[in-house]
């Protein structure tokens, strides 16, 4: 905005006044064009794509911005210098940009004139200082076989910045936290390159002092404490202090995590630390309604929900969960979880569920079989290495299956179920409850009945889960995210006992393909209602499924933890005899808008299948909890 601000003074008695601010804001201005004199090396394009402000008449990239500002200008101009220096142009001029206000004052229109220069290579690369002496941590060859800088090629500004961080790491790992690395360019302009030297102190070594906490004022101290990879009286580590912070953070109970350092008045070669968290809320008591799409699978349409959810229970990062629904008399649920993710502060974990649950489906039109499952899982499992954890799981639950379809009659799995779940999972995200940043990985196989396992259900099933989360950034305070989620698994027989009917694999509904009606998709073929009725379709389900999800969350109002959100799905049920192809894959796309309440996170969610190239009509869905 080219805005005009003034002001008034209005004397009210003796010893006051009131001041007034009067603000014309007038129109935004949008930029018009930008051009670029003086480049030969690179393309308009190319260096016009690396600006954050893009003028209207491109189309601009992801994160660019149409509006002038004079901050983001002298941003880009800095950019497009070291968009030259990284090619080892590092003589280049950029000169202050001309901007041009139109007569309309609606639209600018930028210049930069550019002096390029010469490129310049890398000539001789050495190491000096401490690593001469004979007290050395690393011979000469040791630390330069770390580097990315080559003699003899373009001379890279940010891999030269790069080096000088890597030389520190090193030291500082070693104990040296004061270590210094002077870096000295000698340049030859006669045959255009850059001779380096490294010069290194190491200073002395230094030791971790105390460790003090502040700002848990619900969290344990030992919560925090074990997750730290320095203690007190160790050496120092850079590293493992830059992987302290990223733990504390990774757990999701704080808004921020600092960690400062403080010099011994005394002794010099004590640090100590000071660790500070903002908690966040991480526990919700919910009653709300849920909306579930009628048409599927399932009678319920609106129906109640009382939900106790705990991630951080008494401070100690116990999870506990008591969830009930209820949405009719053959549809109900009640489910009691606890898990500690680290017993007696070690790398073991614990954890326990109860349920028992109710709940009518449909495979046929007009014809339900009410399913009752009630039991419990207990799952013990070990951090292997960093961020991956192996888990064992039994599960024992008892199923009835009632129906008086006749068709629906030939396909009763009741009995007990006992089976075993051996995973290998990997979360490497920057938070734990809301990730932006970062990825998972998950393996499971699963063992049903069996010699050892008893039970009436026999069944294998093997599987593979990831999310990936890509954070983009507008600014320090404005994040963006994409995640990535896909799933691929297959079940099969256990001997010569065929898969439990309602073990079989049906897509549809608000956790995978949001656009179908829940329980929908997967193969069907057409069967006798009764002896003596017509053929009707039957979802069968299938023995291998994949699916596929892309989402793009934008911040709303971050106080609140307001997000909107566009996704796609697209998915497939597979039957024993289909071979794996990209054919008959169903997809949808939708918007939505995630809330994180104190009451409850709430989910609302426009889903629109896609049939024959066309949006269908809408699925809306209205949930508690993500």
């Amino acid at each position: 905005y080219l805005a005009q601000v003034g002001y008034i003074l209005e004397a009210v008695s003796n010893h006051e006044v009131v001041l007034r601010f009067n603000i014309v804001e007038h129109h935004k201005v949008a930029i018009g064009s930008i051009t670029i004199i003086g480049n030969n090396y690179f393309s308009d394009h190319e260096l016009i794509s690396k600006l954050i402000m893009q003028p209207l008449t491109r189309s601009p990239k992801f994160k660019a911005m149409t509006s002038f500002q004079s901050v983001l200008q002298e941003r880009d101009q800095h950019v497009l210098g070291l968009h030259y220096k990284n090619a080892g142009f590092i003589n280049v001029n950029i000169a202050e940009p001309e901007v041009l206000l139109t007569q309309n004052r609606r639209e600018v229109h930028i210049t930069y004139r550019i002096e390029e220069g010469e490129q310049f290579d890398v000539g001789s690369v050495s190491v000096s200082g401490d690593v001469e002496k004979s007290d050395r941590l690393f011979s000469a060859d040791e630390l330069k076989a770390g580097l990315t800088l080559g003699a003899g090629e373009l001379f890279r500004l940010n891999r030269f910045h790069a080096d000088v961080d890597s030389l520190m790491r090193k030291y500082n790992d070693r104990g040296y936290a004061y270590a210094s690395v002077d870096p000295r360019t000698n340049i030859d302009a006669k045959n255009r390159r850059v001779h380096v030297d490294y010069h290194i102190s190491k200073g002395t070594k230094v030791y971790f002092g105390k460790i003090d906490i502040v700002g848990n004022s619900k969290t344990r101290d030992n919560v925090i404490r074990r997750e730290l990879n320095v203690h007190e009286g160790e050496l120092f580590n850079g590293t493992n202090l830059m992987r302290s912070k990223s733990n504390v953070q990774r757990l999701g109970f704080f808004d921020a995590v600092r960690i400062l350092r403080q010099q011994d008045r005394e002794k010099k070669d004590i640090i100590h630390l000071r660790v500070e968290v903002e908690e966040r809320s991480t526990g919700q008591i919910q009653a709300a309604a849920i909306f579930t799409p009628v048409g599927g699978a399932s009678r319920s349409g609106w129906a109640g929900q009382g939900r106790y959810d705990e991630k951080n229970q008494l401070g100690k990062g116990w999870s506990t969960n008591l969830t009930g629904r209820w949405s009719g008399a053959n549809n109900f649920s009640l489910d009691l979880g606890f898990n500690n993710p680290r017993v007696y502060d070690s790398h073991w974990t614990f954890g326990t569920s109860f349920f028992h649950m109710r709940e009518s489906k449909r495979y046929v039109e007009d014809e339900f079989l009410d399913e009752t499952r009630q039991g419990s899982t207990v799952s013990v499992g070990r951090r292997i290495y960093e961020h991956v954890i192996g888990t064992l799981s039994y599960r024992l639950q008892n199923v009835a299956v009632d129906t008086d379809a006749y068709v629906l009659s030939k396909f009763r799995d009741w009995g007990v179920s006992s089976s075993l779940m051996l995973s290998l999972a990997r979360n490497a995200t920057n938070d734990y409850l809301e990730p932006t940043a970062g990825s998972t990985v998950s393996l499971f196989q699963v063992v049903a009945g069996g010699e050892l396992l008893r039970g009436d259900h026999r069944y294998l099933e093997s599987g593979f889960d990831f999310s990936y989360y890509y954070p983009i950034d507008f600014s320090a305070s404005y994040r963006t995210h994409i995640r990535v989620h896909g799933l691929a698994s297959i079940i099969y027989p256990f001997g010569k006992t065929p898969v439990p009917f309602t073990q079989r694999y049906r897509l549809g509904g608000f956790q995978d393909l949001r656009g179908f009606p829940y329980w929908s998709v997967g193969p069907k073929f057409n069967v006798m209602r009764s002896p003596a009725d017509n053929p009707v379709e039957l979802n069968y389900g299938g023995n291998r499924k994949v699916m596929l999800q892309l989402e793009y969350f934008i911040p709303l109002i971050q106080e609140a933890r307001a997000k909107a959100l566009l996704f796609a799905d697209i998915g497939r049920v597979y039957q024993e005899q289909d071979s794996l192809s990209l054919d008959g894959f169903r997809a949808d796309v939708g918007f939505g808008l995630r809330l994180i309440t104190p009451i409850a996170p709430l989910r609302f969610e426009w889903a629109y299948p896609i049939e024959n190239g066309k949006l269908g009509d809408v699925e809306f869905i209205f949930y508690l909890g993500f």
